[in-house]
């Protein structure tokens, strides 16, 4: 159904316009018009046919159009920096929405053979965008080891492991990495939020966060900073590795506070 396919892609709908504009309000705008011009084409549109690449393609053609009317190639970040804007697509439908060369070539209307081509290109920059220091916070050795694998499988590599909100900054002192993955519940000790809020204390710095719930519904805006992203359990390697290049893209360095 049209509602199951958008609910299950809508995340990823949002973190490709975002990412790819970088603009989080234009961005989710664009996804917004996308979707009323799919709901407004299905009075003479079958909707059955609906699929995820076919979403992609509509909000593809929509942020070119945006693009295009800002007079802008598309987002100046390090992620996308000296790549041109096909290779920029390519690079987050492939990176940040799991799409393969023939998916992505259906999105952006190019061949496959130049998908792979230009795939092969950035292969690079698709390295360095997951190549990241994790250090992950999570009371429950299971789950941590669990987060320990997802991390290695997106390209990542595992600074180290805490269990508890005092070796977290032990950690931090000793360890160098640049993302923290932190379970928000921690159990008889700080919460994470705490733990996090000292590790930038005692580092003199913020460090890009990912916080992990069971309780997304609990956690108002208040709880995290606007740059920090937030994973909801159960997860899977998508998900942590959208949530990962969300909160890496959406860092802007400042003063620990």
């Amino acid at each position: 159904m049209y509602s199951d396919i958008v609910s299950a892609e809508l995340r990823s709908l949002r973190t490709y316009a975002q990412l790819l504009i970088d603009d989080a309000d234009l961005g989710d705008r664009a996804v917004c018009t996308t979707l009323s011009d799919i709901i407004s084409s299905a009075q003479t549109t079958d909707l059955g046919g609906l699929c995820r690449v076919t979403l992609f393609r509509q909000l593809d053609s929509k942020l070119l159009e945006i693009l295009d009317a800002r007079g802008e190639a598309a987002a100046e970040s390090p992620l996308l920096d000296g790549l041109s804007l096909l290779e920029k697509r390519v690079l987050l439908l492939a990176v940040v929405c799991g799409f393969d060369a023939a998916d992505i070539g259906r999105i952006t209307g190019t061949a496959e053979a130049e998908t792979r081509r230009v795939l092969a290109r950035v292969q690079t920059a698709i390295s360095t965008a997951t190549r990241v220091g994790v250090l992950i916070i999570e009371d429950e050795p299971h789950m941590a080891d669990l987060l320990s694998l997802l991390v290695q499988q997106t390209g990542h590599w595992v600074a180290g492991i805490a269990h508890t909100g005092e070796q977290a900054v032990e950690l931090a002192r000793e360890k160098t990495f640049g993302l923290i993955l932190s379970d928000i519940e921690l159990n008889q000790d700080m919460c994470g939020k705490s733990t996090v809020r000292n590790i930038r204390t005692v580092l003199g710095k913020d460090v890009p966060t990912v916080y992990i719930t069971a309780h997304p519904d609990r956690v108002g805006e208040a709880d995290t900073k606007g740059r920090d992203a937030l994973l909801s359990k159960p997860f899977d390697i998508w998900r942590v590795r959208e949530a990962v290049n969300t909160a890496l893209h959406a860092f802007t360095p400042r003063h620990a506070v």
